[in-house]
Formats: structure tokens, C-alpha cells, sequence
């Protein structure tokens, strides 16, 4: 997934944990699969991966039918997807929503907005935009929606839907005027509709707020020079 969204990552993770440390895989488990699913939590912190992936794994083996392996199943598949094994993540985060109540909002938009990016990372882009969408629909004001704006829009754009591309980045800016990279989208987007006026205010903006990320120098050159950067 080279260009989707990850200004994000380290805090929607931090956060994540945080959310996840609070729920309790009691009901339902014995023991040793609280501690593997405990275990596993502190893997995928660690970037462990593999690792995360066995003690999640030990979890459904030792309590296939515990009442939160929607759970488990979410975070399998989150560690799958940093393994960039989207189908294994896939088939994760269905089974998350499976299993998932749909009184359950919030939790059906994080595993739309990742199994969304598991059909990214495919290059899936129809699949892609459908789960965004979903996960828009359910919790139109979840913090994390900007980034779902900008995820959708990305793979709007790869789709070559351009309009519903640009629609998108500029959601995701009204949302947070400071999301660079939401810039960056909407002027690649409008140079690829030969409006290089429109891309130019976009990308200087993105630079202005990233001054250090290469690739917004790189594309303010190239749209003020006409000439194609690496």
C-alpha cells in the first residue's frame, strides 16, 4: 500500500491498544487464552508480527467459540495486514464482522476501515471504496473518519474515478485543514485532469505543511517546472 494514509499509524495503533487493553477476553475463555490474546496485544505493539499472528492463532485454537473472538479475529487480521498478507487479513476481518453485532458501531467501522485497507493493499479498489463507504456510513463523525475520507479518495483515484476522488480530499481537509497528505491526493488528482493551476495551490500546501517530506518537494517541481519527477 504505497499511498495510502500513514500520518496515522502510530497513534490510531497507540490508540487502539489503549482501547483494546480495556476489553476483557474473559467471558467465554479460560485462562491461557487470556494470556496468549494478552501476549498477542503486546507483539503487535512491539511490531512482532509473526509472532502476534501464532498467539492470536492459540487463542481461537484453545476457545473457538469465545463471545469476543470478533476480537481476536480483528486483531489477527491487523497483524496479517502489517504483514501485508491481505488476504489472510481479509478473511480475518470478515470473520470480524460476522461476528460483530450490528448495535456495535463503532467496532464494525474499525474493521470496515481495515478491511477496506486490506482490499487497498489487493489493489481492489471497487472492494476498497465499498467498506470506506460502509465504515462513513456507520459513524460519520468517528475521529478516524478523515483518514477514511483520504483512503477512499486514494483509491477513487486509482480507480480513475477522479470527481469522487477529489470530492474526498476535500472532505478529509475540511475535516482537518492540517492533513498534508489529503492536499498532496487532491493535486495529484487535478494534475491528472490537466488543471495544473488547481494541482499547484495543493501541493505548495501540502509542502508548506510537511516541509520535510520529499516527495511534496518533489511533486511542486514537477508541477511548477512540467517535468515528470522519479
Amino acid at each position: 500500500m504505497t499511498q495510502i494514509a500513514r500520518e496515522n499509524g502510530t497513534v490510531l495503533t497507540a490508540l487502539l491498544l489503549v482501547f483494546l487493553a480495556t476489553l476483557s477476553c474473559s467471558t467465554g475463555y479460560n485462562k491461557y487464552a487470556d494470556e496468549y490474546y494478552a501476549q498477542g496485544k503486546i507483539y503487535y505493539e512491539n511490531m512482532e508480527y509473526d509472532r502476534s499472528i501464532d498467539s492470536f492463532t492459540k487463542v481461537l485454537e484453545l476457545a473457538p467459540d469465545g463471545d469476543e473472538n470478533n476480537r481476536v479475529y480483528y486483531m489477527r487480521g491487523r497483524s496479517y495486514l502489517k504483514n501485508r498478507q491481505y488476504d489472510q487479513a481479509i478473511y480475518d476481518f470478515s470473520k470480524a464482522l460476522d461476528l460483530t453485532g450490528k448495535s456495535d458501531k463503532p467496532m464494525r467501522f474499525l474493521v470496515y476501515e481495515v478491511r477496506g485497507d486490506g482490499y487497498f493493499g489487493k489493489k481492489a479498489w471497487p472492494n476498497a471504496i465499498q467498506d470506506y463507504s460502509m465504515a462513513i456510513s456507520l459513524l460519520p463523525e468517528h475521529e478516524n473518519v478523515k483518514y477514511v475520507y483520504l483512503n477512499r479518495g486514494w483509491a477513487s483515484l486509482n480507480n480513475n474515478d477522479l470527481e469522487s476522488a477529489i470530492k474526498d480530499f476535500s472532505k478529509a481537509t475540511s475535516i482537518d485543514p492540517k492533513l498534508a497528505e489529503a492536499y498532496y491526493g487532491r493535486g495529484t488528482a487535478w494534475l491528472k485532469k490537466a488543471d495544473p493551476q488547481r494541482a499547484l495551490p495543493d501541493a505548495k500546501e501540502a509542502l508548506r505543511l510537511k516541509p520535510d517530506v520529499v516527495k511534496y518537494d518533489d511533486f511542486v517541481y514537477e508541477i511548477s517546472s512540467g517535468t515528470k519527477t522519479k
